[in-house]
C-alpha cells in the first residue's frame, strides 16, 4: 500500500499516516557530525595521552627504578616484553585504543536500572497516594 501510494502520479502524502514515523527515523542526523567530530577528536586525545601515561610508568618501572623496586619491575618486564625495553606506540594502536575506550563508555550499567525502577516505585507510590487523596 505504502509503495502504490509514493509511486503513484496523484499521491497524497499525507494520507499516508506511515510517512511521518518515517521521515522522523533517519539512521544519520546531519546535526550531530560535529558532536562526533569533537567527540571522536577528544578520544584520539585521550586514547594517546593514556598510552603516554602508560609507557612512561612502563619506563619507570622497568629502567629507571628496577632495582628499587625488585621483583615488580621483574613481573612488568615479563607481563610487557618489549624490544630492548622501550615501550613504543603508533596511530594504530591510538585509534584501537581509542574504539576500545568507546566501546567500554557504552556499556550498560546495572545500577541504571535500579535507578530507573525505583524512580517509577516513586512516581506509581505518588500517584496512588494523589489518588487516594482526591477520592
Amino acid at each position: 500500500q505504502a509503495l502504490e501510494l509514493l509511486a503513484s502520479p496523484h499521491r497524497d502524502l499525507t494520507a499516508f499516516r506511515g510517512f511521518k514515523d518515517l521521515a522522523a527515523m533517519q539512521l544519520v542526523a546531519p546535526g550531530r557530525f560535529l558532536d562526533g567530530i569533537v567527540f571522536s577528536v577528544f578520544l584520539l586525545f585521550l586514547s594517546g595521552f593514556g598510552l603516554f601515561i602508560f609507557g612512561e610508568f612502563h619506563k619507570m618501572c622497568v629502567i629507571t627504578q628496577a632495582k628499587k623496586l625488585g621483583p615488580f619491575a621483574t613481573l612488568m618486564e615479563k607481563m610487557f616484553p618489549f624490544p630492548k625495553n622501550q615501550f613504543t606506540f603508533n596511530l594504530t594502536h591510538i585509534i584501537l585504543f581509542a574504539i576500545l575506550i568507546a566501546v567500554l563508555s557504552m556499556a550498560h550499567h546495572p545500577a541504571q536500572d535500579l535507578i530507573k525502577d525505583e524512580a517509577e516505585k516513586r512516581k506509581r507510590r505518588e500517584d496512588r497516594e494523589a489518588k487516594d487523596k482526591k477520592a
